[in-house]
């Protein structure tokens, strides 16, 4: 049995923090790869990545007895300080390879508040209700991603990026005095010790965390060569600034209709297993389909791209259901394991790109998703389902 200690307005609080993150994040998040490029060209950018992800994921080995000294919510406080400061010193700065450098300890910053912020709700959560519980926290955060992109693409050509960043220290600011307030009960600290080989040998030794985490692998590579080559394919095709924000507003609506409903009907009768499968096979059509596209049309690759975003939004909240259903608050060391996706498939998208770029043009990273995806269908056939409130008779 897990040790749950569910608390339904605390995991509300988390869930708008999470929505005005979600903001931040897309404000800045699809243009980062447009700020590197003014420094190096395109076809570097993803050494940037490379070098920022590397950070986060040795950071995330350090987390867990950072979080034991300091307490869970002292982490996501410093987290926040150094996104705040970062911030306020690229608003005085050009973009040059100091800029560069501050910009790499922000994403590093961001990453690890997303876990800590994590570990804070899953201390609040109860297994039983995770998909309803992570839907719900899902469709309000991206809530917040919704009119990012296009709101960040319209401040960037007004006010260039100091004033993105300018608008990024009064978000920041606000959350922090928000979480000052409404965290400042659970600085929870962790007496034991926690070790990586043996948080990596337990999560070996549970084959459906193996599964689940290569799932989330092959969704956070999607993610990260999306992010940075959409756009610069686009531009590359004659797309425009404006356009890329119309579309990218267009395609990250499934998130906001779909995660709670899938939330929902994982907890109630299916399990995740089937949605989760079914969502894959989603994305891996859409993505193949990219690969192909020859148009210069914006509602057809609106359409496309909305569509891989219907798969994703669907991986995003099961995998998630699905995993918090197999431990609880107390194993921050699994939580921190288990988010090591992200900065992995940033790092592997960084070197795998480089090197297909030496033969191959800049489409042929959709081709390289569409592999990791179709690999991951195979994981999520062999997970073993979780048991929905319909089948236990509750």
């Amino acid at each position: 049995m897990h040790n749950e200690h569910f608390d339904r307005k605390k995991v509300w609080l988390v869930s708008f923090v999470a929505f005005v993150l979600g903001f931040l994040d897309a404000f800045l998040v699809y243009i980062l790869s447009s700020y590197f490029s003014e420094l190096t060209g395109n076809d570097n950018v993803g050494i940037f990545y490379l070098v920022a992800y590397s950070g986060v994921l040795f950071s995330l080995f350090y987390l867990q007895p950072l979080i034991r000294i300091i307490g869970k919510a002292r982490a996501l406080y410093l987290c926040l300080g150094i996104t705040i400061f970062a911030s306020a010193l690229l608003t005085r700065l050009s973009i040059s390879w100091l800029s560069v450098g501050i910009v790499l300890v922000f994403i590093i910053a961001t990453n690890v508040m997303w876990v800590v912020l994590d570990i804070l709700l899953e201390s609040f959560s109860k297994d039983r209700l995770s998909g309803r519980i992570r839907g719900l926290h899902l469709t309000i955060m991206n809530a917040g991603l919704l009119g990012a992109p296009f709101l960040s693409i319209l401040a960037l050509e007004r006010f260039r990026y100091e004033g993105v960043f300018f608008i990024l220290i009064l978000g920041y600011i606000f959350v922090f005095l928000v979480t000052l307030v409404g965290f400042r009960n659970d600085n929870v600290v962790i007496q034991g010790k926690m070790r990586f080989r043996e948080t990596l040998h337990k999560v070996m030794r549970e084959k459906n965390l193996s599964r689940i985490y290569f799932i989330s692998f092959a969704m956070e590579f999607f993610y990260a060569m999306m992010i940075v080559y959409m756009p610069l394919y686009l531009l590359s095709i004659g797309f425009s600034w404006y356009d890329i924000g119309i579309i990218f507003t267009v395609m990250l609506v499934p998130f906001v209709i779909l995660q709670y409903p899938l939330g929902i009907l994982a907890d109630r009768r299916f399990g995740e297993k089937e949605l989760l499968f079914g969502s894959i096979f989603i994305v891996f059509v859409a993505t193949s389909i990219i690969g192909f596209l020859d148009t210069e049309s914006l509602w057809i690759w609106g359409t496309v791209l909305f569509f891989t975003r219907i798969g994703i939004a669907g991986i995003e909240v099961l995998r998630d259901s699905y995993f918090y259903k197999q431990i609880d608050g107390d194993g921050m060391d699994v939580i921190a394991f288990f988010r090591t996706t992200r900065p992995m498939a940033n790092i592997m998208g960084a070197i795998l790109s480089a090197l297909i770029f030496v033969i191959f043009p800049l489409k042929s990273v959709f081709f390289m998703v569409a592999l990791i995806l179709f690999i991951s269908l195979f994981a999520a056939f062999r997970l073993k389902d979780t048991r929905s409130e319909r089948e236990l008779g509750v």
